[in-house]
């Protein structure tokens, strides 16, 4: 716990101390944002099986599935980009005013305005060259596969021309799944006194299209196909494997028939 808090206060006084200076330091932010998760990432004693290498080679939106509130110090460890957040994690005492400085999009989801904000910010982000990870479902979720993904940021991306890259994160555990039945910082405690966490990280092939339905739909399905061969030699997933949910074009869901 001490040595994280420590490399989280480095962190923090490095970007700050480097908006002194004038010019673009956001690759250097993108850096150090890296190093710190991949510190956190050692300190916590995750072991992180790689399947894939995100790409570097220009700018993507990155999309997964989301386990843990520990899932972006596995994913930012590995990937460059700006990734969305929570609004709550902006209050965290350095770890929030850090993350603000080095370009992480902020949302309240209880808020159209702030949803509304943020898509604004995403293609802002986007145009500019940069990447973005996103969690579609917008909060974790302990299901066997995905829930609905949100398409705001596939709009963006169908209409911009940029790749979506997908991703799946899975938990050897369940246990390390959160299902809010705490809190976030209770999570996040409970993760610290573990021994060693088991964590597989897999990266899928760039999804071009300028159908933002189209890019979700397939994101979605690969993510789901690669939970289940994450989990494969894991115990598997519950008896029935969860079928996504149908949606409309507009990226509503539609009841099923019972």
């Amino acid at each position: 716990m001490l040595l994280i808090a420590i490399s989280t206060i480095g962190a923090f006084l490095t970007v700050v101390f480097l908006g002194i200076f004038p010019g673009d330091k956001y690759k250097i932010r993108l850096k150090i944002r890296k190093l710190w998760s991949k510190s956190c990432v050692f300190f916590l004693n995750y072991k992180v099986e790689m399947r894939g290498k995100f790409p570097t080679d220009r700018n993507y939106l990155f999309v997964g599935n989301h386990r843990s509130s520990l899932d972006p110090f596995v994913c930012l460890a590995y990937l460059e980009g700006n990734p969305v957040s929570r609004a709550d994690v902006r209050k965290y005492p350095f770890v929030g005013k850090g993350a603000e400085i080095s370009g992480i999009i902020f949302v309240n989801k209880e808020s159209k305005t702030s949803r509304s904000a943020t898509k604004e910010a995403i293609h802002k982000a986007l145009r500019e060259g940069k990447s973005i990870m996103i969690y579609p479902e917008g909060k974790t979720n302990v299901d066997p596969l995905t829930t609905t993904f949100q398409k705001g940021s596939f709009d963006v991306a169908a209409e911009l021309g940029i790749p979506v890259i997908p991703f799946a994160l899975e938990y050897k555990s369940l246990a390390d799944y959160w299902d809010h039945s705490e809190t976030m910082a209770e999570h996040y405690f409970n993760h610290l006194a573990k021994p060693k966490t088991y964590v597989r990280l897999s990266v899928g092939e760039a999804i071009h299209g300028d159908n933002a339905f189209a890019l979700l739909r397939q994101s979605q399905q690969w993510v789901n196909d690669e939970i289940i061969e994450l989990r494969k030699d894991w115990g598997g997933l519950a008896p029935e494997k969860v079928s996504l949910p149908n949606q409309t074009e507009s990226g509503e869901v539609v009841a099923q028939n019972q």
